[in-house]
């Protein structure tokens, strides 16, 4: 990892579709609650499936797109060297690097929009309410939306408070767009 400098990117892919889970989540939950009936079946099946399907479309796209860079970069690197360098430290960070990688974008999503619809889990099991499960679940992907923009300004050394405020308002943008769409 220290070889590719993964930890950057991990990060990146980490924020970028952890967000894109926590909003789509957002989106079939306000779409949901703003239509009708909570039917916790159908917010339950459309989050699995939309957990499934940002995990396997992430680990896919990550994969196959870093493998195409890091590989360009280490034929790069061998035709400088004359030399192959598939069973060397290079060869072996490339693989584990383009694994790495795909793993983060695709658990980041898919476990956001799990943690988000879980409230709907419970209410099918009769241990909350329609209205505390919808509570429950905005709150919840409200918080991991402000700490995503939290852990953005950490990183670039912004303000904490003011770079969760930002993302939050996109979240918060969202879910009322989404609630006069629904409609």
């Amino acid at each position: 990892m220290r070889v590719t400098g993964a930890a950057a990117i991990s990060r990146r892919y980490f924020v970028m579709n952890a967000f894109d889970g926590a909003l789509a989540a957002l989106g079939v939950i306000v779409g949901a609650w703003s239509s009708g009936p909570i039917q916790p079946r159908f917010i339950v099946g459309a989050g699995l499936g939309m957990s499934l399907a940002m995990g396997i479309s992430g680990f896919a796209g990550a994969y196959l797109t870093e493998r195409a860079e890091r590989l360009r970069r280490l034929r790069e690197l061998e035709r400088s060297l004359l030399v192959n360098l598939d069973s060397s430290i290079h060869g072996r960070a490339f693989r584990t690097v383009v694994l790495w990688t795909a793993l983060v974008d695709a658990m980041s999503p898919a476990l956001t929009a799990l943690a988000s619809i879980s409230p709907f889990i419970m209410l099918s099991h009769g241990l909350v309410s329609a209205d505390q499960a919808v509570f429950i679940s905005i709150t919840t992907i409200l918080i991991t939306i402000f700490s995503l923009g939290a852990f953005t300004g950490k990183v670039s050394k912004e303000n904490v408070f003011i770079s969760g405020i930002r993302m939050l308002s996109v979240g918060l943008i969202t879910a009322f767009l989404v609630s006069i769409l629904a409609r």
